[in-house]
């Protein structure tokens, strides 16, 4: 493949990978990153926590406690008579004994989700672009077999 059209599908992968971050993101405020690696690949790097984010935590397993710290602090939310480290130590019980109010049992993965979502608009894309390079290739490998106009007469 020549430097162009690997650059346009690199192009394509990164606008579908723009429209999955895109379904994440207003759950996080830790956005998606989307890094190119190399001259072929195209990653999304997304929070870990995001089916969290998006779909809850159910009761029975606490949160880890330097996530919740982080968060108090970033949001500067204190319960009356505690520290930081007081009040993250309390949310983080919570969560391990009730969940999250925004717990949905049996929810889908959301990454899954939100690729599924997208995957027949990337699929389209991509096999249209690489039509049209494929007809170009052709159309360019015709005009050099064959240099010659050729005129039909009636």
């Amino acid at each position: 493949m020549s430097q162009t059209v690997e650059q346009s599908l690199l192009d394509v992968a990164r606008e579908f990978l723009e429209m999955v971050s895109g379904e994440l993101d207003p759950y996080t405020s830790d956005k998606g990153i989307i890094k190119t690696e190399g001259m072929n690949k195209v990653v999304l790097l997304t929070p870990y926590h995001i089916q969290f984010a998006k779909y809850g935590r159910g009761p029975g397993k606490q949160p880890p406690h330097q996530v919740i710290l982080d968060w108090v602090k970033e949001e500067n939310i204190k319960f009356d008579g505690s520290d930081y480290e007081g009040t993250a130590w309390a949310i983080a019980k919570s969560i391990g004994k009730k969940g999250t109010l925004n717990w949905k049992p049996n929810a889908p993965n959301a990454m899954d989700e939100a690729i599924t979502k997208h995957l027949d608009e990337y699929n389209k894309k991509a096999a249209n672009m690489l039509a049209l390079t494929v007809h170009d290739q052709m159309q360019e490998t015709y005009r050099k077999l064959y240099p010659q106009n050729i005129t039909y007469k009636a």
